[in-house]
Parts: C-alpha cells; structure tokens; sequence
C-alpha cells in the first residue's frame, strides 16, 4: 500500500511539473467587459490591480 500511495503522489509531482508554462511575461489583450467597455491588459496592469483570467466553457 505504500509503494502504491509514494508512486501516486511522484508521479503526479513529476506531471504537474510538466504542466507549467516557461512565459513570464503576459503578453498584452484587449478585451470587452459586460459593459461595453474596451479593457487592455497592460492599462489594469500599470494601475497595480490584480488581473485573475478564468477560461471556462459550457456545453
């Protein structure tokens, strides 16, 4: 049970690792609010707000 439980968790540390980007720079987008309004990036950015982008879909 316990090789089983330490093979589980290495393996899922090596392919979470895996899983991350190499950019460290965000690249500059804009976008549309629900308002109407036009939002870039880099204008949110130099205010010192925090930007969270959620991608999500429905079926």
């Amino acid at each position: 049970m316990q090789k089983l439980l330490f093979t589980l968790i290495s393996s899922f540390i090596v392919f979470s690792i895996n899983a991350q980007t190499l950019l460290d720079t965000a690249i500059n987008f804009t976008v549309k609010d629900t308002y109407g309004n036009t939002l870039q990036l880099y204008d949110i950015l130099d205010e010192g707000k925090i930007v969270v982008i959620d991608f999500f879909s429905t079926t």
